[in-house]
């Protein structure tokens, strides 16, 4: 990949990069490690009236069960213990969403330490790379496919456009309604024009659940995300978080917002720099290279 270390203090040419290295405090401010945002929050809530009765019915067995159990705790382990177990049973209408939000930031890193990529090597007392920690940075890159597919593993052929999903919403998910299952949106983005031909090139692709929220992804619209690895080069990945489609809304795709949207939102309308890095990556109608956009 395209990388150029940014030095603290001073100004870089992001115009030619695609992958731009954060320093900790940055991916900090990106990703929630303390308290969960109003969005996580919100996901374990639930989406469709589906997954909400879904939620409302295992925060009642939860709570139910808890006080139940609490009480017969009681007599074992004394009234002061057993009020405190009991209460957070019953409060786990409002606990749940809150503790498995925090559960899945805490999986983002795997209490992992944030490194900063230039960091002197003689600090870290002779350990490997991989052993330092991870390293975040900011792809920047384009869609160059985007489709919907009934399962992850379905191959090419089995793929469906997403013209043709106008007027879908998740509440009326036919697929879901008849197996169980959602359609899945299929996207693979690129920072590399020998993709869009058929060619190698530098690609992700993802697959996340169908939403209305997706019917405005087209070719060619510039994409960012952030990445994790523990490689200074990124030559693998530990995690992948939420992607950012500016001009289809915003549209931010994934099934977790893993990131504090609004601090990456605000990255990019204070850099210049960044947000001209991340338009000189569209294509078609969002080339700003032809004068659009």
């Amino acid at each position: 990949m395209r990388t150029e270390r940014r030095q603290q203090g001073g100004n870089s040419q992001l115009c030619k990069m695609t992958l731009i290295p954060l320093d900790k405090e940055e991916v900090h401010q990106l990703i929630t490690k303390r308290l969960p945002t109003p969005a996580q929050y919100a996901t374990y809530w639930g989406r469709t009236s589906r997954e909400q009765y879904n939620a409302a019915f295992e925060s009642f067995g939860v709570s139910f069960l808890g006080v139940f159990a609490a009480y017969f705790l009681s007599f074992a382990v004394g009234q002061f213990v057993a009020t405190i177990l009991g209460m957070f049973a019953g409060f786990w209408v409002l606990l749940g969403p809150e503790f498995k939000a925090y559960q899945r930031n805490w999986e983002l890193t795997a209490g992992r330490e944030l490194v900063d990529p230039w960091t002197d090597d003689d600090l870290y007392d002779g350990r490997g790379e991989d052993k330092r920690g991870l390293y975040g940075a900011l792809y920047l890159g384009r869609i160059c496919n985007v489709c919907v597919v009934e399962d992850p593993y379905d191959l090419p052929q089995d793929e469906y456009p997403l013209e043709e999903f106008e007027g879908y919403t998740m509440e009326t998910d036919e697929l879901e309604r008849i197996t169980g299952k959602p359609f899945n949106l299929r996207l693979r983005v690129t920072d590399d024009i020998s993709s869009d031909y058929g060619s190698n090139g530098r690609e992700l692709q993802i697959h996340t659940r169908m939403s209305e929220e997706y019917l405005d992804l087209e070719k060619g619209m510039p994409v960012c995300t952030l990445l994790l690895s523990t490689s200074q080069t990124f030559e693998s990945l530990s995690a992948l978080t939420d992607f950012m489609v500016p001009d289809a809304g915003p549209c931010w795709i994934g099934d977790y917002p893993y990131l504090d949207r609004p601090v990456l939102e605000n990255m990019f309308v204070q850099d210049d720099e960044l947000w001209h890095a991340l338009r000189m990556e569209g294509r078609g109608q969002w080339d700003i290279r032809d004068g659009c956009g």
